[in-house]
């Protein structure tokens, strides 16, 4: 089969794309986790009693406790065996009565002040609800903020359980707290159900389909249970997703800048560094998307040029890689494809009613390229989306209980009545704040780290890119208004504009179904448009880069995108920061950055 994806890649192409993702790598996998991290399991009941022996008179400031798995309900003590006092109650996520929030997963509690001088804390372990919690370390802070080396431990209740494992990796333990050694966010879903599957457990994390979790799993394996293991496939996914968009924008604009300003742009997004750094499954599924689209672009393109009849297998690889996007996020994906099928129809509609012959010969003509064969694509795309549930099956689940989640992941989305207090408007993504009401929140504040001196703190906040975002939708309105009437001129040629349909028809496909979603939606749900304001801006740049005046003006354009995501790095990173500098990153009122 002579099949031609039309790439047209040279020296140049892959000297670029290699040096993009290589710097993309080098930036975005420093300081993704903690790589060296404690790995003995060790179960507390309620009732178990112990004492820690920190070898001699410590001023303690406070003690932690490094959750693998569960809720805790401790009491801690000072003062030396047969004599404690000072009792301080450490009670982590249990409100009322219930426990208030997610399961904590590889995550430290809050700190526990203790404010004493002593040589011995007693721990003891207090009801949680029936359920065992299984601890990887316990920290104990001394006043100069470090951690104070525990000499031994000791069960006050006869207990054979051994307790060694609660400190025998002190050296792991880091002070202070941040995302470096703890789940955050959906982390806590993910990273959990990722690590389950390595052991065949039944997912705990059901609502999305398993492949981003699989994928997940995989640098779990190679890397451990560490905060780098359950990341580090996301940021690999991120860079190669760098390298998409410029084959994308290369064949997308033909040429060279066109490729290079829609890779460097998504290089230098925050949503795309920050995402790609957290583990959970939005990169899978954009890349996956993104890739789809690639793909769906090349047979266009061929049956634009070559007609209909030219190779389907580039339309082949569009659909299974949408297969792949939707096992790992369910309705965006459908989105995307929706914006595929709906190209096809626009273009096979145009042509086939300006055929001769009776309405029969018309539907006949219409279906029989290339519709017949995106049927057995889609078959064999349902094929690949439940191949990824083998996981699921080897834990117990029956393939009639897959079928039957299925409807359960959608009624479980659809009537999500959760509320949080970072849900946004569709409307307002694009802006980063929402224009009709400054008090609704639109960046998502991700993480914040405890224990960092006065006036210091590590956060990460989840927003785009200012001079992506708002340049890309200045772009985006632009096609709009340049292209959009021209769509239902009968003499529109699809082959001369096919760049501006491209990228209208998925940018708005993937924006606007949110305006019918009732349930509360959040500013990542726009990561997969992203990449469509890339390639606007790219439209333009390629467009006019022969002028002396638009060179000039993308250089300077681009050394803006650098400049603003060094001057957001701290707030995008968690790296260690101030808070005068948080404040002078929020620019508007529903800014919300730490």
């Amino acid at each position: 089969m002579n099949v031609d994806f039309g790439l047209k890649l040279d020296k140049k192409d892959a000297a670029t794309i290699a040096l993009l993702c290589l710097i993309f790598f080098s930036y975005a996998a420093v300081n993704l986790g903690d790589s060296s991290y404690p790995q003995t399991q060790t179960q507390v009941t309620p009732g178990q009693s112990f004492y820690v022996n920190l070898g001699g008179q410590t001023k303690v400031k406070s003690a932690l406790f490094l959750i693998c798995l569960g809720y805790l309900n401790v009491t801690i003590s000072s003062g030396s065996p047969g004599n404690w006092a000072n009792p301080v109650y450490l009670l982590d996520g249990y409100s009322s009565g219930s426990w208030s929030d997610p399961m904590p997963f590889c995550s430290f509690t809050n700190e526990a002040i203790i404010d004493q001088n002593t040589q011995f804390l007693k721990i003891d372990v207090g009801p949680v609800g029936g359920s065992q919690t299984t601890l990887l370390q316990i920290a104990v802070i001394n006043a100069n903020n470090q951690v104070v080396p525990i000499q031994s431990i000791t069960s006050l209740n006869g207990s054979s359980t051994s307790l060694n494992g609660l400190i025998n990796d002190q050296k792991d333990i880091h002070y202070p707290i941040d995302y470096m050694e703890n789940t955050y966010f959906d982390e806590i879903y993910f990273a959990r159900t990722a690590e389950g599957y390595l052991h065949l457990q039944m997912p705990y994390e059901w609502t999305h389909p398993p492949l981003g979790k699989l994928i997940q799993a995989g640098g779990i394996l190679i890397f451990g249970l560490t905060p780098f293991g359950w990341r580090i496939m996301g940021v690999i996914f991120a860079t190669l997703m760098v390298a998409v968009m410029y084959l994308l924008g290369k064949k997308l604009l033909g040429t060279w800048i066109g490729g290079f300003t829609a890779a460097f742009l998504i290089m230098f997004d925050f949503m795309h560094f920050t995402m790609g750094r957290m583990g959970t499954a939005d990169t899978y599924l954009v890349f996956f998307t993104v890739t789809s689209q690639l793909f769906f672009l090349i047979y266009l393109k061929n049956v634009v040029d070559k007609g209909w009849k030219t190779s389907v297998l580039p339309l082949g690889l569009a659909i299974i890689f949408f297969a792949l996007a939707l096992s790992s996020k369910f309705a965006i994906a459908l989105f995307a494809l929706a914006g595929e099928l709906f190209i096809l129809l626009v273009i096979r509609l145009h042509e086939v009613k300006n055929l001769k012959g009776a309405i029969s010969a018309k539907v006949y003509a219409f279906l029989d390229r290339p519709y017949s064969q995106i049927v057995a694509f889609l078959l064999l795309a349902i094929g690949v989306y439940f191949l990824t549930y083998i996981p699921d099956m080897l834990a117990g689940r029956s393939f009639i209980d897959v079928l039957n989640l299925q409807q359960q992941m959608y009624i479980y989305h659809s009537t999500l009545t959760a509320t949080r207090w970072y849900d946004s408007n569709w409307y307002s993504w694009p802006f980063m704040f929402n224009p009709v009401n400054s008090n609704m929140h639109v960046p998502i504040w991700l993480s914040l780290g405890e224990g960092f001196p006065t006036g210091t703190t590590s956060v990460i906040d989840l927003l785009g890119n200012p001079a992506v975002w708002w340049v890309g939708f200045a772009a985006i309105v632009g096609l709009t208004v340049f292209y959009v009437p021209k769509f239902f001129n009968k003499k529109f040629d699809y082959k001369k504009n096919l760049p501006a349909v491209f990228i209208l028809v998925f940018f708005f496909f993937q924006w606007l179904p949110y305006i019918f979603i009732t349930r509360q939606v959040y500013i990542y749900h726009f990561y997969s448009d992203v990449p469509f304001l890339c390639l606007g801006t790219a439209f333009f740049v390629s467009r006019y880069w022969s002028s002396k005046w638009v060179k000039i003006a993308a250089i300077a354009y681009f050394a803006i995108t650098i400049g603003l995501f060094a001057f957001f790095y701290p707030v995008i990173s968690g790296a260690p920061t101030s808070t005068g500098t948080i404040n002078s990153l929020t620019w508007f009122k529903s800014w919300i950055l730490g």
